[in-house]
């Protein structure tokens, strides 16, 4: 079974689509029904190609051997759904990890079946402890999430998600901090979440630049007439060399090296500040990491938030920076 991140709670999903004999899905219905799900759990959604792979695997015999109703089609439309009703991943034998994986995703599941537009998860998940032998999940609280429900931008995300499936351009009122209302008209083509924040990114039609936009600055979205143009970006890689949402034009990656206090190092080396993070091997005393971004607001921002257990080895634009932004700070006490 494939272990990459939230592959077991995606393939729930399906299942539960698969097994539905009362509705016929398409690609954009099951996309839909994963990503409403994912966006819930605060992570950023799934697109055609992730989800061709997700049913890939399940058809395959690494995976589950689901066979599906090859003549359901709807014009040129493919439609998706089991051959055999009552067929479900419920009859599926699972092995130890495989149980395991089943059991955390079914916990983390839990915690929206009571919400209306999950309400399918009420029957889906005590169907599927009894079928796997399972213990209940959820009821105790053994698993807790930071969630913000009071957050502004949330209700967004829904249309918003749509208009990108759709390539629908669309105007945003927006309302940025101590400015007046904007109009903007953007091709918008992905949502992210960052430190509890969504935005949404989109092509400026105006400035004729990738812009991105926090949700809780949106004032109102309008779907306008056709005119879309198709991001040329892979959005799945396009973070991978910052840390948090805001990309420079025009600016390359750079080594970034950081030196901890031996009190501090073991928390950075067990949590990761990026991808590329590696040790310097030129540190001996094993204090010293380093990784590679691209500088930006939200890296000075991670850099600050160490305070006096982090020192900027290098380069130096960045600790020049960062003691700048440090002696402003220590001026106001």
């Amino acid at each position: 079974m494939a272990t990459n991140k939230h592959a077991q709670i995606r393939y729930t999903i399906l299942d539960n689509c698969f097994s539905n004999f009362n509705r016929n899905f398409t690609y954009a219905d099951l996309i839909d029904e994963v990503n409403n799900v994912l966006f819930e759990l605060g992570t950023e959604g799934v697109q055609l190609r992730q989800l061709q792979y997700d049913i890939a695997f399940m058809k395959s015999d690494a995976g589950y051997s689901i066979e599906f109703d090859d003549d359901l089609k709807d014009g040129k439309k493919r439609l998706f759904r089991y051959k055999n009703n009552g067929f479900s991943l419920a009859d599926h034998p699972l092995n130890q990890n495989d149980s395991e994986q089943l059991e955390t995703t079914l916990a983390i599941l839990s915690r929206y079946k009571h919400r209306e537009e999950f309400n399918w998860l009420e029957e889906l998940i005590p169907r599927m402890e009894q079928a796997f032998d399972l213990v209940a999940s959820g009821e105790n609280g053994a698993i807790g999430y930071q969630e913000n429900i009071d957050l502004k931008g949330r209700e967004h995300i829904g249309l918003l998600f749509n208009l990108i499936i759709k390539r629908k351009v669309t105007k945003i009122i927006y309302q940025a901090y101590g400015k007046p209302q904007q109009d903007i008209v953007v091709f918008p083509y992905h949502l992210k979440q960052f430190n509890n924040r969504w935005f949404l990114f989109g092509y400026n039609k105006e400035y004729q630049s990738i812009s991105n936009y926090p949700l809780d600055r949106i004032v109102s979205i309008e779907e306008l007439a056709n005119g879309f143009e198709p991001s040329t970006i892979n959005w799945m890689d396009y973070f991978d060399d910052v840390i948090g949402v805001t990309k420079p034009e025009d600016t390359e990656i750079q080594v970034v090296k950081l030196k901890f206090l031996e009190k501090r190092i073991n928390y950075v080396l067990t949590k990761p500040l990026h991808g590329t993070q590696k040790p310097d091997k030129t540190d001996d005393s094993g204090s010293t990491i380093q990784i590679e971004v691209i500088p930006n607001r939200e890296l000075y921002q991670l850099i600050l938030s160490f305070g006096e257990d982090v020192e900027v080895i290098s380069p130096p634009e960045i600790r020049q920076t960062i003691k700048d932004k440090i002696i402003k700070m220590n001026n106001k006490y």
